[in-house]
């Protein structure tokens, strides 16, 4: 049984077809959400210079995160103070195989935008209130007003009225 190669490629923000210049920090986990650790090595915080990383890994199944930034304490305990991090991906990693996998970098105001849509399926679950959801919305579009919205409109969730009309069309021709 062989290792697995893992090319970790990180795109730029809210561009999912370019890659970033800068550094980012890969962190590597199992199925469990335990930072994997093999044979003497843990999988935490490896440099992607220039948005790559390439690593061996054994075979199975990993759940891979990478950030920008983080900073050392004096107790020697890495404490993440992120600057910003991609989304997750999940990638099967098989004996003698390359794996190519690509982290995408959302913007902010995507970030924003599922805050406030998971707290609003809360509110449907009924396990807050609406009005915890208007306090959150307000104060996230207020902290984003001045920041520049993403290149790429598909960063931005479809609104509820748009995955309606989408479903209705998808309905009529099926």
């Amino acid at each position: 049984m062989g290792m697995a190669k893992l090319n970790i490629w990180v795109s730029d923000t809210d561009d999912p077809c370019s890659v970033s210049d800068r550094t980012w920090y890969v962190t590597i986990f199992d199925c469990d959400g335990n930072v994997l650790q093999w044979c003497g090595k843990k999988y935490v915080v490896m440099p992607a210079h220039c948005g790559h990383l390439e690593v061996e890994v054994p075979p199975g199944c990993y759940y891979i995160k990478a950030v920008w930034s983080f900073w050392l304490v004096p107790t020697a305990k890495i404490v993440y103070r992120v600057n910003h991090f991609t989304d997750a991906a999940i990638v099967q990693a098989c004996c003698n195989q390359p794996v190519c996998v690509k982290l995408f970098n959302p913007s902010i105001h995507r970030c924003g935008e599922i805050v406030v849509r998971a707290m609003k399926d809360l509110v449907t679950q009924k396990v807050i209130k609406p009005q915890q959801v208007t306090i959150v919305e307000k104060a996230i579009k207020d902290a984003l007003a001045g920041i520049e919205k993403p290149r790429k409109t598909f960063e931005l969730a479809l609104s509820d009225d748009e995955i309606i009309n989408l479903i209705k069309e998808q309905e009529k021709k099926g």
